[in-house]
């Protein structure tokens, strides 16, 4: 090149525009990725002990994980990435013996909220006797 100025300028502007697009004004979407079985808490609730698995199935579905060692066993995980957040990971594992369900472990699985407009136990039975 004749003016090697040219090329250090041409080299800094190009820099420059490199550093510019990290900022956060210009920021490229992240999709949410959802896998596994969602675990609504009103569904979760609904799982009692003594439930058998076609009880289970039909409440929460085909489970991500049964385990061909342990067929006992049944793991329902859900992992959501938001595209720039944390990732959350629930998982429900229940444990049946003679086909019923005897354990049930949650983990960071929500519980259902105490709603305002949802009557409670005994205001719903009040009712129901009147």
């Amino acid at each position: 090149m004749k003016n090697p100025g040219k090329a250090i300028l041409l080299a800094l502007c190009f820099m420059a525009a490199l550093i510019g697009c990290e900022n956060k004004l210009l920021k490229v979407y992240k999709i949410d990725v959802q896998q596994g079985n969602v675990l609504e808490a009103e569904d979760v609730e609904k799982i009692r002990l003594g439930m058998s698995k076609e009880q289970v199935h039909f409440v929460l579905g085909t489970p991500l994980i049964i385990d061909s060692f342990h067929p006992d066993r049944w793991d329902y995980v859900y992992i959501l990435k938001p595209g720039y957040a944390e990732l959350q990971r629930r998982q429900l594992t229940l444990v049946f013996d003679r086909n019923e369900v005897i354990e049930v472990i949650k983990h960071n699985v929500p519980a259902v909220e105490d709603r305002p407009d949802k009557p409670d136990e005994a205001e719903a039975e009040q009712a129901a006797d009147r």
